[in-house]
């Protein structure tokens, strides 16, 4: 190889060092501008911020921003599935979840949903509902999710 191409494969090697170092910068800048937020300030950002201040505002104060979270439009499937799965999820923020069609077509989502021990009843059986049914299949062995979920879907695949 010449001298340019080596110049080339060393420089390949070496990877982005810079960027790196300002991704990281950038988001400490974030976690700084998020610490300090009133109350109002924090549901403002949770319904219209971008999705590295969501990820740094559910880190920083949880539960309290879970539901102006699940209001923004712009909120991904995986930050879904992240806030379906938390056990202390509130029985009205589970709903809400559940009541989302596009949110219930992610298998991702109906996972973390029917592994939530808040999860019960009505919302359970639509959640079960939604889902395909090799994958419904599949529920009541799977022991991570709780008895009354299994059965339901016991229930649902019939005799």
């Amino acid at each position: 190889f010449g001298p340019e191409m080596r110049e080339r494969i060393s420089s390949f090697v070496a990877g982005p060092v810079a960027p790196a170092n300002e991704e990281r910068r950038s988001l400490e800048r974030v976690h700084e501008r998020m610490r300090g937020l009133s109350v109002a300030e924090q549901q403002r950002v949770a319904r219209e911020g971008e999705a590295s201040e969501r990820v740094v505002l559910e880190r920083i104060y949880g539960k309290s921003v879970w539901e102006p979270l699940l209001k923004n439009p712009r909120l991904t499937v995986p930050e879904v599935a992240r806030i379906a799965h938390m056990g202390n999820l509130p029985v009205p923020l589970v709903e809400l979840i559940v009541a989302n069609g596009a949110w219930l077509t992610s298998s991702l989502v109906r996972r973390a949903l029917l592994a939530n021990p808040r999860l019960k009843g009505e919302a359970a059986i639509r959640v079960l509902r939604a889902m395909p049914h090799g994958e419904l299949k599949l529920v009541p062995k799977q022991t991570a999710y709780p008895a009354l979920i299994r059965e339901a879907a016991r229930k649902l695949l019939g005799p």
